[in-house]
């Protein structure tokens, strides 16, 4: 295995970060009055509330996203390939970081969250740099931390989808995307060669298909985040040990008892 031990300029993250953070706080000092934008689709009214809080989210996660791109493609051995892959995680950091922002403005765990999301941020983007080359003997590691930062996100993401109590028609399909992204970035990192979009597709719609019930159930949002991190996580470990070893003996066990005691943890604190 080569030691290519690449580390992307640390100018350049501070730079993305900076930005990405500046932006949310001059969303704070900006007038921007509320609009409500309706629309109506086949007799059904749907309505957006389109505040300054939102555009900034907006704004922040094509800032994380061309960021992203714009580091990846000063690396040493990018050999001009798509950089999709590598915007994922930044986009859905910088969402789930605009809402926490917008809700704890002002008060001392809004800027806490403001500067250790700063640092989460740059630590993203430092791994997503390092998965570029698999060779890199730092590639296990920097996979580890982007599993575990991705689950995490999701385990907020549904969470603040719960806690924002939208219409089952806007939940439903922001929940499919997310686990679809986050399955399909995952399978990638466990096998760079090859892209997994039918099995990411099947976990979405699965995990989809048990959002729709637990929508209506009255949970706490940290079980119905609980309960949907569950079933997903269990699910794309069952499909990664199926693509790598499918005729392993235990293959099932682990994916059964994530899947099992989240959803007792998820009762627990219903």
């Amino acid at each position: 295995m080569t030691d290519n031990r690449y580390l992307p300029n640390i100018d350049q993250i501070s730079t993305i970060a900076a930005t990405i953070l500046l932006t949310f706080a001059m969303a704070g000092f900006i007038p921007f009055p509320e609009q409500e934008l309706r629309l109506v689709l086949w007799n059904i009214y749907i309505t957006f509330q389109l505040n300054i809080q939102t555009v900034a989210m907006i704004v922040v996660s094509i800032l994380a996203a061309s960021g992203s791109d714009w580091l990846i493609r000063t690396h040493p051995l990018w050999n001009k390939q798509n950089t999709t892959e590598h915007w994922v995680l930044p986009l859905l950091t910088a969402l789930v970081l605009g809402f926490l922002i917008s809700r704890l403005e002002g008060g001392i765990y809004g800027w806490l969250s403001f500067l250790l999301g700063a640092g989460f941020l740059m630590g993203i983007l430092i791994a997503e740099y390092i998965t570029v080359n698999p060779n890199d003997l730092r590639y296990p590691i920097a996979v580890t931390v982007l599993l575990a930062v991705s689950y995490f996100l999701f385990l907020l993401f549904c969470s603040l989808t719960r806690i924002l109590n939208y219409r089952l028609l806007f939940t439903l399909p922001s929940l499919f995307l997310a686990t679809f992204l986050v399955s399909l970035r995952s399978l990638k990192l466990r096998q760079p060669q090859k892209w997994a979009w039918t099995e990411a597709l099947l976990i979405s719609v699965i995990t989809a298909q048990i959002a729709a019930p637990l929508h209506y159930w009255p949970i706490s949002p940290l079980s119905y985040g609980l309960a949907l991190f569950g079933a997903a996580y269990a699910l794309f470990l069952l499909v990664h040990r199926l693509r790598s070893a499918p005729f392993a003996k235990f293959g099932y066990v682990e994916p059964f008892l994530i899947w099992f005691f989240s959803w007792v943890v998820a009762y627990w604190l219903k």
